[in-house]
């Protein structure tokens, strides 16, 4: 698993704010190798969501386990279905393992999907704003980007390079949780807004959506 900031199909991605990432204090590491917990700028404490419950997509301890196992501390989800077609966004805090089978955890930004027209389209997220171009629509994935920001395992760790500052939650989350898995809330915590907003490369607005996928669990102290 190569984590480097990947640019596919010829897709430009570009972030118009600068790097916000979690700065604060990360748990000592678990037996794993992973940290216990990860913080966000406003205190809240995440560990890994893998109790197997339906809050965490049904993901087990068991399932986080060299070459191929992830999971996730954090991650927010959704779909804008658009006037050109449909977009999926995501925005997560993962768990898995290097090429070397190290643990590894980074901060992910991903927007893939199909538009009906190529050209330059500006993404409104919670974190910021992102340009990107689509490619020809004879592509069956005409955007499809993903950049991978590596995170520090240590105590005084977080990901300072990245993008995720606070932890999106649900407005009503259930305990212990701050979303309910792949149940759609609406959502707080956005630097800049809760939402999703896709404009066309001169400003018009063709899609947007308030909802959200939110996976996380409070650290159990």
């Amino acid at each position: 698993m190569l984590l480097v900031a990947a640019v596919a199909l010829a897709t430009v991605l570009a972030a118009a704010v600068p790097s916000q990432g979690l700065a604060r204090r990360t748990g000592p590491r678990d037996d794993r190798g992973f940290p216990r917990f990860y913080t966000d700028n406003s205190g809240l404490r995440l560990q890994m969501c893998d109790d197997g419950t339906f809050k965490c997509n049904g993901t087990r301890a068991g399932d986080l386990v060299a070459p191929e196992g992830e999971a996730f501390y954090w991650a927010a989800v959704a779909t804008i279905h658009s006037k050109r077609g449909p977009l999926f966004v995501e925005f997560a805090l993962e768990a898995a393992f290097s090429d070397a089978g190290r643990p590894i955890v980074f901060d992910r930004t991903r927007i893939r999907g199909h538009l009906n027209r190529k050209g330059t389209y500006i993404l409104g997220h919670p974190y910021g704003r992102n340009t990107f171009r689509a490619i020809t629509p004879k592509e069956q994935r005409n955007v499809d980007i993903t950049q991978d920001r590596m995170c520090r395992l240590n105590r005084k760790g977080g990901c300072p390079n990245g993008q995720i500052g606070r932890f999106l939650r649900a407005k009503q989350p259930p305990a212990g949780y701050v979303g309910a898995g792949a149940r759609l809330v609406r959502v707080t915590g956005g630097r800049f807004r809760n939402s999703l907003v896709l404009r066309t490369g001169q400003g018009k607005v063709i899609g947007r959506t308030s909802k959200f996928e939110i996976i996380g669990k409070r650290l159990r102290k």
